[in-house]
């Protein structure tokens, strides 16, 4: 299996200079699969939420002891479902669409999903020390953004395909400005 011509289209021959970009390096593919694991797990911590709402309820009860009433407390459990909800269908729809960006070798996607495992992975802590329901969804998800990182960051070749298509967006800009106005 040959390597993909990662060579800039401004270094290329003339009649080379629209050649497709590189495809995704194996390591962006990975990427992908993990980035579809983590919204498996998005999703799962709300369903186990529902599921186990007594154990939602003792977390609850854990940080305010004695201090709220039984129909506050099921006010609190409702605003804490459905946080959990919104939050994570943002995170879902965030990693959705930001996936083909990086896959098409935007560097600002790559930068932003960077951004967000690390903001995501300090905020999972939090949910850590609410009890054992949480650790069941925190450790693998955590455990993956640390992955996924490392994906988008430290193989060579992910960062020769981010380099590349970089390169080609600049070439071709550069190209159009140099094409005459006759618009005018």
């Amino acid at each position: 299996m040959s390597s993909p011509d990662l060579t800039p289209t401004t270094a290329r021959s003339g009649s080379d200079r629209h050649a497709p970009p590189p495809r995704a390096p194996g390591a962006l593919r990975w990427l992908v699969v993990g980035i579809a694991a983590s919204i498996v797990l998005l999703v799962g911590l709300p369903v186990l939420m529902l599921v186990k709402r007594t154990e939602l309820v003792a977390a609850i009860e854990r940080e305010t002891p004695g201090t709220l009433s039984e129909e506050w407390m099921g006010w609190i459990v409702v605003f804490a479902l459905a946080y959990a909800i919104v939050l994570h269908l943002v995170d879902v729809v965030l990693l959705l669409w930001l996936t083909p960006r990086i896959l098409r070798g935007r560097r600002w996607a790559r930068i932003t999903l960077t951004v967000y495992l690390v903001v995501a992975t300090a905020g999972s802590l939090y949910s850590a020390t609410m009890g054992g329901m949480y650790l069941a969804v925190v450790i693998p998800t955590d455990i993956l953004h640390v992955i996924m990182v490392a994906l988008l960051w430290a193989p060579p070749s992910v960062r020769r395909f981010f380099a590349a298509h970089r390169a080609a967006r600049r070439g071709a800009a550069a190209q159009d400005a140099a094409q005459p106005n006759t618009s005018r």
